[in-house]
Order: structure tokens, then C-alpha cells, then sequence
């Protein structure tokens, strides 16, 4: 059994019967999850993910110097895929990081931001197999697994959203609320 799986399993335990007590399990178990500081290299964030796919998909992740006031360009490979991370001219991002690495893997893999971590500076990611995916939401609808563990697409914003912004999204989440663990 690979890790992807035994994660599925995990994931699948919490959306059966989301407690504070399946909340801590989700949060204790090592591997489970990628948790990502807010100041964290964007480099390092990549390989945080590789860690969790099998070998064979695992991710190339080179940094070039480049003349721009970020310094730097990250670029990213895969069998298939090449990507530069596209940056602003002057910082490089989490948001760009992740949605890129998302774009790399995809359509094998996917990325799914855990949004019980909504409202910290460590964001909480996890990843699977879109069939497992898939799986989780024929099991417990797709609005329920969307709910909880949200897709990461080219628009979306997780560590560069404002204070209001997450507020909001906060409050939203509070009202269409399934079976929350709050």
C-alpha cells in the first residue's frame, strides 16, 4: 500500500465523521499533510510536495539566477511538463509555488488546500491521485470533499489574500458549514 493511498484511507476516516478529535488525528499524522509557513522558500515548497508523490512523478526543481529584482527563476520538470514559475518581476510567491506545482502534476495529481488551516500563517495542503479524489467525492459528494479540502486552480489565493478578504471567506465557509469541526 503507498502513501497515497494510506492518505485516502485518512482522508476518508476524517470526512466520514469530521470531530475535533478526527481534526487532531488529521493534524498529528506526519505525512499527511504539507504545511507551508508563510515565509517559506518557494524552492522548498516543491520538494515538500514531492515527498508525497511516488518517485517516478517526483518533480525537478532547479533555481536559475536571473537579472530582475527577484534574483532568481524557479523552474520546474517533469517528464512531460517544463515551467518557469511565472513571478512578479520583483518577489517570488507561495501562491505562484504552489499554483504552478499544481499545474506540473496535473491532471495525474492534485493539490487540495486543507481549509481547516484557513486563518493561520501555516496553510495546511494535501495531495492524491485525482481518481482518489474523485473517489472521496462519489463517496461523500463533491461538495463536502470541496468543502474541506479545496482545489487548487490558477486563480486561486491562499497566502496572499488580505486579513478582510480571509475574513470573508471565513464567514462563508461558517454558513455552509456540513458537518464542521468548530
Amino acid at each position: 500500500m503507498n502513501n497515497l493511498t494510506i492518505n485516502l484511507q485518512k482522508y476518508a476516516d476524517f470526512l466520514s465523521h469530521p470531530s475535533e478529535e478526527a481534526l487532531s488525528m488529521i493534524y498529528d499524522q506526519s505525512g499527511l499533510l504539507v504545511w507551508i509557513d508563510w515565509r517559506e522558500c518557494e524552492e522548498d515548497l516543491i520538494h515538500y510536495f514531492n515527498t508525497l508523490l511516488p518517485e517516478a512523478d517526483r518533480i525537478v526543481c532547479e533555481t536559475k539566477d536571473i537579472d530582475k529584482p527577484r534574483g532568481i527563476d524557479i523552474i520546474l520538470k517533469s517528464d512531460e511538463k517544463e515551467m518557469i514559475i511565472p513571478f512578479a518581476d520583483d518577489v517570488t510567491d507561495r501562491d505562484s509555488a504552489i499554483r504552478a506545482m499544481q499545474e506540473i502534476i496535473n491532471p495525474k495529481y492534485q493539490i487540495r488546500w486543507f481549509m481547516e488551516s484557513l486563518g493561520g500563517d501555516t496553510l495546511a495542503f494535501a495531495l492524491l491521485a485525482t481518481e482518489q479524489w474523485e473517489e472521496l467525492e462519489q463517496q461523500f459528494s463533491k461538495s463536502t470533499v470541496d468543502y474541506y479540502f479545496q482545489l487548487i486552480t490558477s486563480d486561486s489565493v491562499m497566502f496572499e489574500m488580505s486579513v478582510n478578504e480571509m475574513f470573508e471567506l471565513m464567514d462563508a465557509r461558517a454558513e455552509q458549514a456540513p458537518n464542521t469541526v468548530r
